[in-house]
C-alpha cells in the first residue's frame, strides 16, 4: 500500500480516497485504524473482507465532534453527555442507539452503534476533510496484535489498503475503553485507554460488568484477539523461575516481555524486552513487543502480568485474549506444549 506522511496534502489525499469509497489506514492515539466512509456500505464491507473479520464483530465509528453525532445516533442520554464532556476527544467509545442512516453492517446488525472522537490530530483532520464519520477497527488482520506503527499495517494488510498515513508510533498502545450507555446502568464492555476508575468518578456509580453471553455489542470481546504467531503465556512477577523451568523442559525458542525480570535472563532467551515504568508505559509497547518476538522466531512468549487497576485492566484483558485463557497463573507443562 502507498504510504504518505501526515501532512495536509497527505491527509487531503486520504480524505479523497475515503469519499470515493476506498480504505485508508490512519493513526489514532490508541492504535492504527482501517477506515471507510461510514455511510458507504460497500466500503464498510471491504473492511471486513480485508481484515478477515467476523461479520458479528461491530465496528467503531469515529466522529470529529458532538455535532457529527446527529447522523449516527438517535439520542444522547445524560450519562453519555457527561462522559463526552470528560473524555472526548480521547480513547473512550460509547455504545448508543444507532441512527437508521448508519448501515447495519457497521453494527453487526445490532440496533446500537459504538462511537468516539479520537484525540489524534491526524485522525480528527481526516474525519473533518472527509466530511462524514469514519468506521474504523484496528488496521490488522483479524486476531493479530493491533498495529501501533504504520509499518505494522503495511506488513499485515499490504496492497489491500488504498493508502496508509504515517503518523509515528501511537501513544496509548491499547484500544479505547468501550462503555454501553443505552441502559439504566452503564456497562463496561471493554477496558482500554481510559480507566474504569476514572469513568466511575464521572458518573458517580460503579460500571456493570459485560454480560458473559449474547451478541457482541463491542469490538474485541467475542473472538480470540491480539495474538502473535507464537504461544503467549502470562507469568506473575513472582513466577519467573518456575515458568522458565517448565518452558525449557518443553523445548523451543523462548521470548520474555517483562517489567521486573532480572537482567540475567537476557542471555538465556531468544528474545528479551524489558518495559520499565508503569502500566501505561507497558500498554504502549506491548503489541509492538509481540511483533518483535515473532520476528525473532520465538515459539513461546512469556509475558509478565500487571495489577488490574487503571490501564492495567486493559493490559490484562489483552493478555488473556492473546493467550486465549481465562486465568493468568502458571500453566502446567501440557498447556505450555499447546496440547
Amino acid at each position: 500500500a502507498p504510504v504518505v506522511e501526515a501532512t495536509s496534502e497527505g491527509i487531503s489525499m486520504a480524505a479523497d480516497i475515503l469519499r470515493r469509497g476506498g480504505l485508508v489506514a490512519f493513526p489514532t492515539e490508541t492504535v492504527y485504524g482501517l477506515g471507510a466512509a461510514v455511510f458507504n456500505r460497500h466500503a464498510v464491507a471491504r473492511i471486513f473482507e480485508v481484515k478477515g473479520r467476523p461479520a458479528d464483530n461491530p465496528l467503531i465509528v469515529h466522529v470529529s465532534s458532538r455535532a457529527m453525532l446527529d447522523g449516527v445516533v438517535r439520542d444522547v442520554p445524560d450519562t453519555a453527555g457527561h462522559l463526552m464532556e470528560a473524555f472526548w476527544p480521547g480513547p473512550l467509545t460509547l455504545v448508543l442507539r444507532r441512527s437508521r442512516r448508519v448501515p447495519s453492517i457497521v453494527s453487526a446488525g445490532l440496533d446500537t452503534v459504538a462511537v468516539r472522537v479520537p484525540a489524534d490530530p491526524v485522525a480528527l483532520q481526516l474525519i473533518r476533510l472527509t466530511g462524514q464519520p469514519i468506521a474504523a477497527p484496528s488496521a490488522n488482520r483479524s486476531g493479530r496484535p493491533s498495529p501501533t506503527t504504520a509499518e505494522h499495517v503495511v506488513r499485515d494488510l499490504g496492497s489491500m489498503v488504498d493508502l496508509v498515513i504515517e503518523g509515528g508510533p501511537t501513544q496509548c498502545g491499547v484500544e479505547s475503553t468501550v462503555v454501553d450507555v443505552t441502559g439504566a446502568v452503564p456497562v463496561l464492555l471493554r477496558p482500554g485507554g481510559i480507566s474504569k476508575e476514572a469513568i466511575e468518578r464521572v458518573i458517580g456509580r460503579s460500571l456493570s460488568p459485560a454480560p458473559a453471553s449474547g451478541p457482541a455489542r463491542s469490538p474485541g470481546t467475542k473472538h480470540q484477539h491480539y495474538s502473535p504467531a507464537c504461544r503467549v503465556i502470562p507469568v506473575e512477577p513472582c513466577g519467573w523461575a518456575e515458568a522458565l523451568l517448565r518452558v525449557r523442559q518443553a523445548g523451543g525458542q523462548i521470548g520474555v516481555v517483562a517489567r521486573t525480570t532480572p537482567e540475567l535472563l537476557r542471555e538465556t532467551v531468544a528474545y528479551y524486552r524489558r518495559i520499565p515504568g508503569d502500566e501505561t508505559e507497558y500498554a504502549r509497547h506491548l503489541f509492538a513487543a509481540f511483533r518483535e518476538a515473532e520476528d525473532a522466531g520465538v515459539d513461546v512468549l512469556l509475558v509478565e502480568t500487571v495489577q488490574e487497576t487503571g490501564v492495567g485492566l486493559a493490559v490484562m484483558d489483552r493478555l488473556r485474549r492473546a493467550a486465549a485463557v481465562e486465568d493468568v497463573r502458571i500453566y502446567p507443562e501440557e498447556a505450555i506444549r499447546g496440547n
